[in-house]
């Protein structure tokens, strides 16, 4: 790992663990109700979360970094769900942030398999896990939200997007229409992580590429 991949994961990590306490945080007061308690007291809660990634930044960032394509798979899978629920929350059940923190994972577990030196089956192995297992979790989000709007008094827009497309509308055409979006946004996804995986493990040793016998072996 270069000095400029060491400091853009510092960077982000150093970044991430204060951003995500100060929204563990944020949530716990949404839901155990502690917005009963004067203001004062829940900003003092949401400095002392800031503080406490600051200190843990300056504790294990450095060890984070040196061991970060080596983490553990299911400590990362159980991360990327926990970001995701956290970014279901931000957006308001908008997958935005989800397509983003695919591409994100896509990039990861590319550069891991670049700096552990995987042939291209492993690679493209790991890089179809993770692109269905982004996918799979745009679509958890996406189908109950579009079913949620269509029947929670967003039909006009699904009328409108149904009409346009020559056919009357009516229940079972919308539910049809949030089944296509649905659909389209997993793929969409898919090719996305997957995209970016391939994009970052690239990056390898064309020596590293090439069999004993000379010929260049593909990538997927």
């Amino acid at each position: 790992m270069n000095r400029l991949e060491s400091f853009v994961i510092g960077s982000t990590l150093a970044v991430a663990t204060p951003l995500l306490l100060l929204i563990l945080c944020w949530f716990c007061v949404i839901i155990l109700a502690l917005d009963r308690i004067p203001d004062s007291a829940v900003i003092a809660l949401l400095i002392a979360s800031i503080l406490a990634g600051i200190v843990i930044d300056i504790c294990c960032v450095r060890r984070w970094v040196r061991g970060f394509y080596r983490a553990n798979m299911a400590l990362m899978v159980s991360l990327f769900l926990i970001c995701s629920l956290f970014s279901i929350a931000m957006f308001m059940g908008v997958p935005i942030g989800n397509l983003a923190l695919g591409v994100v994972a896509g990039l990861y577990v590319g550069r891991r398999s670049h700096h552990a030196a995987r042939e291209p089956e492993a690679f493209a192995a790991a890089s179809r896990r993770v692109a269905l297992l982004a996918a799979g979790v745009v679509g958890a989000v996406a189908l109950p939200v579009g079913f949620l709007a269509l029947f929670a008094g967003e039909e006009q827009i699904a009328r409108s997007l149904v009409e346009a497309t020559g056919v009357p509308y009516s229940g079972p055409a919308g539910i049809g229409l949030i089944l296509i979006l649905c659909g389209v946004l997993m793929l969409l996804q898919y090719w996305l992580t997957r995209g970016a995986a391939i994009l970052a493990y690239r990056g390898r040793n064309k020596k590293s590429r090439e069999p004993a016998g000379g010929t260049r072996s593909q990538l997927p």
